[in-house]
């Protein structure tokens, strides 16, 4: 991997130098494309603390690079990668999202600059739900998690029952109804609609978040978000245990990494959380 050197304003300090490492990755037979962030005084004698950013469903890296730009500005290490059937990275987005972030979280770890003991996992909409997923399938917690507009269990029973044939047609009907509206909004994203309204279906945001244990836990929400309701996940919320927290605040889906307040606070929790 080669490095180059970043500069970016800090907004008080003038500029921070950083590294910036281009990577290349996967093991789950898709190779996918981004980038590493390391803070200025990170190194093999310095291992800082890191945060896996994950994009929401039609974007890519470029829509966490800011918030990876900040938390490493605040010395945090961050990775930012276009998650399977997006942008640079290969195959189709399917029921594998969340291998993709099990094979960052192993080639971020990997690094020597990397403190393995101190990391987190931030995911906006898509990227937060395969976040929680991945976090129940490692086998060391992450310290923290951060869901931006994550979406709730899935309650349709049109996508929940699949033992009844009958209805795997409106499933069909479904993904051509998002492919249309995808089509017409611009969003070019690769997908298996079968196997991914599969996965919707069968995982429980729920039993992942049991499974964190103390895990610390800061879940963002906008009160004008019709795509991932607040009030849908606070169920899910109220039953959380341990270390947890929630934003609601004024904003639509995509506010909690487009606002430039609300995200100077999930990353100073984030920040707070990975080095206390």
């Amino acid at each position: 991997m080669s490095a180059t050197v970043s500069l970016f304003k800090t907004g008080k300090t003038g500029f921070v130098r950083s590294r910036e490492i281009p990577v290349l990755f996967g093991n789950h037979g898709v190779t996918l494309h981004g980038k590493v962030l390391l803070p200025a005084g990170a190194g093999v004698h310095n291992p800082v603390p890191g945060a896996i950013l994950c994009h929401g469903f039609g974007a890519g890296h470029k829509a966490m690079e800011s918030s990876a730009l900040l938390l490493a500005n605040r010395g945090i290490a961050a990775i930012v990668f276009d998650l399977r059937g997006h942008g640079e990275s290969g195959g189709v987005l399917d029921d594998g999202c969340y291998e993709d972030i099990l094979d960052a979280y192993q080639v971020f770890t990997a690094l020597p600059e990397i403190d393995e003991s101190s990391i987190a996992l931030i995911g906006h909409s898509l990227g937060a739900f395969s976040s929680i997923l991945a976090a129940q399938k490692l086998k060391k917690k992450p310290k923290a998690i951060v869901a931006l507009s994550c979406p709730a269990d899935v309650e349709s029973k049109v996508l929940a029952v699949s033992s009844f044939r009958a209805l795997l047609w409106l499933r069909k009907v479904i993904g051509w109804f998002w492919s249309l509206t995808m089509r017409y909004s611009g969003l070019t994203v690769r997908i298996n609609w079968k196997k991914f309204l599969g996965v919707w279906a069968k995982a429980k945001i729920s039993v992942a978040l049991s499974d964190l244990g103390e895990c610390a836990k800061l879940f963002v929400f906008c009160r004008d978000d019709t795509i991932t309701p607040y009030r849908r996940f606070s169920r899910i919320f109220d039953k959380v245990k341990g270390n947890k927290k929630q934003i609601v605040t004024c904003g639509t889906h995509s506010t909690p990494i487009e606002a430039e307040i609300l995200r100077f606070e999930w990353v100073g929790w984030t920040v707070s959380a990975l080095t206390s």
